[in-house]
């Protein structure tokens, strides 16, 4: 087995120029693209043209063991710094990349190993420079079918594994995908699965790589899905009984409001018929003022939370709600007709979503001078909008910064935004803007309704 080899590029080193051209071009060019196809349906992610050349030249390296290591390492070092520029998460991008690696190789090993038997058995003479040089070919062409087919087949599988084991639980998933590569041991351990003797142990030991391989993923990732479920449900619970806590609570103040009204009333009349009448101020800024205030501002957001139809979602509004008025921010909210938002976002990512746009929100906003928070949701153009927006302690916010996470003043933002970021690029078709300026910061996120 060898470890690392130099691969011959150059035309002296094939028997023929046709052989150049089949194998040293065109096999290296299909190598490399067939990766990063399946790689980009896979994530969504879309490559310029000359990615693939680059990918063709980079995996004309992957004919060792060490070789394909190197290359996959690469890649990923491309991928994360040229395309996505940091965007997405190292540890996303990498366990997709080793998954669309691992299912080539896995459909390379079953149908590239079976078309060279077959053309071993049909041709009396079989000539091998052409099995080398050109019959690859074919073989990674109707390899990467099959694997684009299992690719869209698993996608949804895997972009659940995504959510559920591969964010919340990196180590598990790393160790999962390292797993999955050594699969290329066993690739260049035997070396040769086209011969007669060896081919039925290849394909067996190379569909049980994949069916092991997708039994774990779709095994962990079951396993932690119905616990998050169960961490969402308890979310939702307790954020319900916060919000049904606060409805006794403001009937208990309505009652108590309603019997001191009386009381009060006796007793403004009372310095009204002894012409008292600063003593009648007094008491209406003592006892009625403060408490209609409190009150009102209750019942405020509650009236505007009535057009709120999905349940989570209004008792966590209200929890943030509640919580910027305790600390003494002036908050804006507006939904003025009856929303209820769609699957298109899994709900447990919309509540972290919310959950992390209002909490930055305040955060900043108890570090301002105008102490200011709004929340806007509606629906326009068959799109939901969730419009989140604060006060700044500066005057404008340096948004490549702050979406680099830098560690300066800005920071109340660029650590939930780089979690938001992680979640929405889950969701390509969801869009995300944010602005800055006149010591306001404001995002925007924008949901198609189907």
């Amino acid at each position: 087995m060898q470890f690392f080899n130099i691969p011959a590029l150059l035309p002296q080193f094939f028997p023929s120029p046709l052989y150049w051209l089949s194998s040293g071009l065109i096999w290296n060019l299909l190598y490399g693209s067939t990766y990063l196809l399946l790689f980009s349906r896979l994530s969504n992610i879309h490559f310029k043209w000359w990615y693939f050349i680059i990918a063709g030249f980079i995996y004309s390296f992957a004919i060792s063991l060490v070789g394909n290591i190197l290359v996959i390492l690469i890649m990923l070092l491309i991928i994360y710094y040229f395309v996505v520029h940091r965007q997405i998460s190292f540890n996303i991008i990498g366990n997709q990349f080793i998954y669309a690696n691992f299912i080539l190789l896995i459909t390379f090993g079953c149908f590239g190993s079976l078309i060279t038997f077959l053309y071993n058995l049909l041709v009396k003479v079989p000539n091998y420079n052409f099995v080398y040089y050109v019959l690859g070919n074919l073989k990674i062409i109707v390899s990467f079918c099959v694997a684009y087919g299992i690719i869209i087949w698993t996608k949804k599988l895997f972009n659940s594994y995504i959510n559920n084991v591969v964010i919340p639980y990196p180590v598990l998933a790393w160790i999962i995908s390292i797993l999955m590569l050594t699969f290329l041991l066993y690739e260049f351990r035997v070396n040769g699965g086209g011969h007669p003797n060896k081919l039925s142990i290849t394909i067996a030991v190379t569909l049980s790589y994949g069916i092991i391989a997708l039994i774990v993923i779709k095994g962990f990732t079951n396993y932690y899905r119905q616990k998050a479920l169960a961490t969402t449900l308890k979310f939702e619970v307790d954020n319900l009984q916060y919000y049904t806590s606060h409805i006794e609570e403001m009937y208990d103040e309505l009652r108590r409001f309603r019997h001191d009204y009386k009381n009060v009333l006796y007793s403004l009349t009372g310095s009204l018929e002894n012409n008292d009448v600063t003593e009648a101020r007094n008491i209406l800024n003592r006892v009625l003022i403060p408490s209609e205030d409190s009150i009102t501002q209750k019942t405020s957001v509650l009236s505007q939370l009535e057009n709120v139809q999905n349940l989570d979602l209004k008792s966590l509004i209200y929890n943030k709600a509640m919580t910027a008025l305790k600390d003494n921010l002036k908050l804006t909210i507006e939904i003025d007709e009856p929303i209820k938002f769609s699957n298109v976002i899994e709900p447990l990512d919309l509540i972290r979503i919310l959950s992390n746009l209002l909490d930055n929100a305040i955060k900043a906003a108890k570090q301002s001078k105008d102490r200011q928070v709004s929340i806007s949701l509606f629906t326009k153009d068959n799109n939901q909008w969730i419009i989140v927006g604060n006060s700044t302690k500066t005057k404008s916010l340096n948004l490549q910064q702050l979406s680099n996470n830098h560690n300066n003043l800005e920071s109340t933002h660029g650590l939930g935004l780089k979690n938001l970021r992680m979640i929405l690029a889950r969701y390509p078709q969801v869009q995300h803007e944010l602005s800055s300026k006149d010591y306001w910061f404001q995002q925007v996120i924008v949901i198609p309704s189907k």
